[in-house]
């Protein structure tokens, strides 16, 4: 196995334990044993599980909602509110299902205000760019008279709360069945908040 690969195993292995488990539930040998290596090996990519926390860490924070979410083709859509928010907050709850995604906001969940090292998990630190890119969106709808004239940031923390709600609700198992009963809650909120935004 090449040294990239084994080192992309080990996060994957340790985020699942760490979501399981928690950090301090979760040990060194744990993670060499799921892996099927030795403690050393991973010391040869990791000097210690504090290391391979941050680097999930890292991995995540990396991962910014513009990049993953926002396309020039949605981006055309901004004049059209109803469409782009409906648009958006699909493939928001898309990139949220995958297995990973559903991993880690467990763990934010099991580890908030937990001080590891020099780290300590956060949600507000997952919502920051999430709202600094809502406030923007809506600045632009409301420049261009595509809904009410209403603050941004207000917008923003009113769309984000119950999309988060739902994340953390029904999509931090393993369980991904339930996309179904999530798609249908992310509709309503949509109708619910386009109805009270949109110009009449």
């Amino acid at each position: 196995m090449r040294h990239s690969d084994t080192k992309k195993l080990i996060l994957n292995t340790a985020l699942e334990l760490f979501s399981k488990q928690g950090y301090a539930g979760s040990s060194i040998r744990q993670i060499a044993r799921a892996v099927d290596i030795t403690e050393s090996a991973i010391y040869n990519h990791f000097t210690s599980k504090e290391e391979i926390f941050n680097a999930i860490l890292s991995e995540f924070k990396s991962r910014t909602i513009g990049e993953i979410v926002l396309s020039d083709d949605l981006l055309n859509d901004l004049m059209s509110p109803e469409k782009f928010l409906k648009n958006f907050a699909l493939k928001l709850i898309n990139h949220w299902n995958s297995r990973q995604e559903r991993m880690f906001i467990r763990l934010v969940q099991i580890e908030q205000f937990t001080k590891i090292g020099s780290q300590e998990l956060s949600v507000t630190d997952y919502l920051n760019e999430f709202r600094s890119i809502c406030k923007m969106i809506f600045s632009e709808m409301v420049k261009y008279n595509a809904i009410k004239k209403l603050d941004s940031q207000f917008l923003a923390e009113e769309f984000i709360a119950q999309l988060f709600f739902i994340r953390t609700e029904l999509m931090s198992s393993d369980d991904s069945d339930n996309f179904n009963v999530v798609l249908k809650k992310v509709n309503r909120h949509i109708d619910f908040f386009w109805n009270a935004i949109r110009v009449i």
